[in-house]
């Protein structure tokens, strides 16, 4: 936090140079966001901002993540000139396209449908959303000469009349959307819920279910706001045979994995500044993925409406 950090270490530096005689450190700010815009009360954002206006000046240099973000410090914090760069975020090298093999161990690991409602059927059993989906895939699906000994919703693998395992992505497998969110009030997740509304609703007047993907959404992240949509979400699931949505908390490893694997990815995230932009969509883009981001000031320095994903504004817009 900005708070006390930015001070202690301009007085850090401050400290060295007199120890060492003049050998003073250097003392940069990486600006990713502004600190007194996370603050709620506006007395605590008041005195946030005076404090970040002080001590902001005095850095030796600043890097930061968005031009929207330079313009704004020279405006306000009277920080400007050769000592200001702006330096975009760029994936970690692990983010890039899954390889189909890692897409069927993924895959075969999770279990999506550990806790999820169970349907009737003639035959007396009773089957998962999931397991319906897979009988159904079975049907529509032309394999390869050989046996189906292993599959996912994605995947499957085959062994042929000589003893040989492969691994395929299936033909008709589902749609796979993506969205990493931290749950809480800046990533609004009721959009995305009404725009699957919208979507299912518009596949059933066209009579479109046979032509039309299904589509598996996975939300991954933790945080406040996620025990009050879970409820929400199972009732979703449970009324809506084309479209389903699961939480997960995955593995550090196994996050790359999973964006690798994914149709589409989502972006939920607003700044609390409007001046920095969501790394998850970096991360996206490593892997390939195009990406649906809500619009917020600046987020066209990084999703190029219509080149490399969409941007929307409301439900309407992404369904």
């Amino acid at each position: 936090p900005s708070v006390p950090t930015l001070m202690l270490g301009y007085l850090f530096c401050l400290w060295q140079g007199i120890k060492t005689r003049g050998r003073r450190p250097r003392f940069v700010i990486d600006w990713h966001n502004l600190g007194f815009s996370m603050f709620e009360s506006s007395t605590q954002r008041t005195l946030a901002k005076f404090y970040e206006r002080i001590v902001g000046p005095l850095a030796d240099a600043h890097l930061c993540v968005t031009h929207a973000m330079e313009v704004w410090l020279g405006e306000n914090f009277d920080v400007h000139g050769k000592r200001v760069r702006v330096l975009y975020d760029k994936p970690p090298f692990m983010f890039g396209p899954t390889r189909v093999e890692e897409q069927h161990d993924l895959f075969s690991r999770l279990e999506l449908d550990k806790e999820e409602r169970h349907f009737g059927c003639n035959d007396g059993r009773s089957k998962t959303k999931i397991e319906f989906w897979l009988e159904e895939l079975r049907i529509r699906d032309e394999v390869d000469a050989g046996e189906l000994v292993e599959e996912t919703l994605l995947t499957q693998m085959i062994i042929n009349r000589n003893g040989e395992s492969k691994i395929s992505l299936r033909k008709n497998r589902p749609a796979l959307l993506v969205s990493s969110t931290s749950w809480t009030p800046d990533e609004d997740f009721s959009i995305l819920l009404k725009a699957l509304e919208k979507l299912q609703s518009s596949i059933g007047k066209r009579n479109n279910f046979q032509r039309f993907p299904k589509i598996l959404i996975i939300v991954t992240g933790k945080g406040p706001e996620k025990s009050h949509y879970l409820p929400l979400l199972k009732k979703f699931n449970d009324s809506h045979p084309q479209i389903s949505i699961y939480t997960i908390w995955l593995r550090a490893d196994d996050y790359p994995k999973l964006l690798g694997c994914a149709t589409l990815g989502i972006s939920l995230h607003t700044s609390t500044s409007g001046l920095d932009l969501p790394m998850k969509v970096l991360d996206m883009f490593g892997c390939q993925v195009p990406v649906c981001a809500v619009g917020f000031d600046c987020i066209s320095e990084l999703v190029k409406d219509g080149v490399n994903g969409r941007v929307f504004g409301n439900e309407d817009e992404l369904a």
